[in-house]
C-alpha cells in the first residue's frame, strides 16, 4: 500500500505596527490565521524573559511577509521605523496597509500600499490576500466596527488645546460679563402715636463695572510657492528622461521636491519619458517642464519626480539649472479689544429731617376764696 503525505506550507508574516492601533491588529493577525498564515505579532509572541532586541529580527528574516500597517502613530515610532529598514535589508516582500491616512515614508514610497481607509473590511482583506499570492477559498470573516468620529485627525490633534483655549476664554467673558441695571433704592417710613414722630430713609449705591471681551480678528496670508530657475546660460532646452525604477511598476510625481509633499496625477507606469527643465537645489529631484507634447503627461507639468527613479544614480551633474522654492509666511490670529472697565453710580437718596410734634400747652381753672364770718 502506497501512503502519500502532503506537506502544507505556512507562509510567515511579521505584522509590524504602533501599540496605539492594537484594536485592529487584533482583527487583522486573527483573520490571517484563520487564512492558514503563520502570523508573528510581539503582543503575542513576545514572552517574559525574551531577549527581545534579538528576536525581532530574526523574526523578520526568517518570514516570508512583511507587513507593515500605516498610520499616524506609527510613522513616527522608532522601533516600526527600525523595523521597515531592517525589512529592507533583507529584501524582503513588503505590504504595506493604509488604515488612516498619512505621509508614507520615503524608504517605502515606490511600494503600492492595500487600502484599509474605507469601510468595507472584508473586500480590503482580500485584496491583502491577493497581494500575499493567496490562491484559496477565504474564510468566512466578519466586517470590522471602525471606532469612527467627527474631527479629522489634524483637528484631532489640537482638540485638547482647543478645549482648554475655549473655557479660558468663556471663564474671562463671564468676569468681565456687564452686570444688569440694579433696582431703584428702597424707601421705608415709620410714623408712631408718640409726641414725636421719627421719618427714616434708607438707599443703596451699586457701582456697575463695564468691559468689553477681546474678540480675535483673523489675518489670513495666502501661502504660495514659485520656482526660480537660474542658469548661467539662459534661456535653456529641456532635457528627456525616463522611469526606469527597479523598486515597482508605478512611481509618485510629486508637488515639490520631497515625499513629504502630495502626489499628483495618477501613477506613472516605468518606462514613460517626459521632459524636464530644472532640478532643486541639491540635484536630487527634477522638475517636469510645462511643455508637454504627450496629452497624458500634461497632468504631471509642474512636478517633481526622484532622481533615482529615472535611474540617474546618486551622483553625477544634470545640465539643468536650479530651482529655488519661496514661500509667503502665514499669519496667526491677532486678537485686539480693549478692556477699560466703566464705574456707573446709581443715583444717592439723602433723608430728610425727622419732624417733632410737640403738645399744645392745657388751661387750669383755680377756685377763689369764699369769705368766713367773724364772731
Amino acid at each position: 500500500m502506497v501512503r502519500y503525505l502532503y506537506w502544507v506550507v505556512m507562509h510567515k508574516i511579521f505584522i509590524s505596527y504602533s501599540r496605539k492601533d492594537i484594536t485592529f491588529i487584533r482583527k487583522l493577525a486573527g483573520d490571517l490565521e484563520a487564512t492558514s498564515y503563520d502570523v508573528w505579532w510581539d503582543l503575542t509572541d513576545l514572552r517574559g524573559g525574551d531577549d527581545w532586541v534579538k528576536k525581532i529580527p530574526a523574526a523578520i528574516q526568517e518570514s516570508d511577509f512583511f507587513v507593515i500597517v500605516l498610520t499616524p502613530n506609527s510613522i513616527q515610532s522608532e522601533w516600526v521605523q527600525k523595523e521597515y529598514t531592517q525589512a529592507l535589508n533583507f529584501r524582503k516582500k513588503i505590504i504595506p496597509i493604509m488604515f488612516e491616512q498619512c505621509d508614507v515614508p520615503f524608504a517605502l514610497n515606490t511600494i503600492n500600499f492595500v487600502n484599509f481607509m474605507g469601510t468595507d473590511y472584508i473586500a480590503s482583506f482580500r485584496n491583502l490576500l491577493s497581494s500575499l499570492g493567496y490562491s484559496g477559498t477565504p474564510p468566512e470573516i466578519t466586517p470590522y466596527e471602525r471606532v469612527t468620529t467627527l474631527l479629522p485627525a489634524p483637528v484631532r490633534k489640537y482638540a485638547a488645546p482647543l478645549a482648554v483655549a475655549f473655557v479660558i476664554l468663556i471663564a474671562f467673558a463671564l468676569l468681565f460679563w456687564p452686570k444688569p441695571d440694579s433696582q431703584p433704592p428702597i424707601l421705608s417710613a415709620t410714623e408712631t402715636d408718640s409726641p414725636t414722630s421719627t421719618l427714616t430713609a434708607s438707599a443703596t449705591v451699586t457701582i456697575t463695572v463695564t468691559a468689553n471681551v477681546p474678540t480675535p480678528t483673523p489675518t489670513v496670508t495666502e501661502v504660495k510657492a514659485s520656482v526660480t530657475p537660474t542658469s548661467t546660460n539662459p534661456p535653456f532646452e529641456a532635457l528627456t528622461f525616463c522611469v526606469n525604477s527597479l523598486y515597482s511598476n508605478t512611481i509618485n510625481v510629486r508637488s515639490g521636491p520631497g515625499t513629504n509633499y502630495a502626489v499628483i496625477g495618477e501613477p506613472l507606469r516605468v518606462g514613460k519619458c517626459l521632459s524636464f527643465r530644472a532640478v532643486n537645489e541639491s540635484a536630487t529631484w527634477l522638475l517636469i517642464s510645462s511643455n508637454q507634447a504627450d496629452p497624458e503627461f500634461q497632468q504631471y507639468e509642474g512636478g517633481w519626480i526622484f532622481r533615482e527613479l529615472l535611474g540617474l544614480g546618486r551622483d553625477g551633474s544634470l545640465d539643468l539649472p536650479a530651482a529655488t522654492l519661496t514661500f509667503t509666511p502665514t499669519s496667526s490670529l491677532t486678537p485686539t479689544a480693549s478692556n477699560t472697565p466703566t464705574i456707573t453710580p446709581s443715583p444717592t437718596v439723602t433723608p430728610t429731617d425727622t419732624p417733632t410734634v410737640t403738645p399744645s400747652p392745657t388751661d387750669t381753672e383755680t377756685p377763689e376764696p369764699s369769705p368766713t364770718p367773724t364772731p
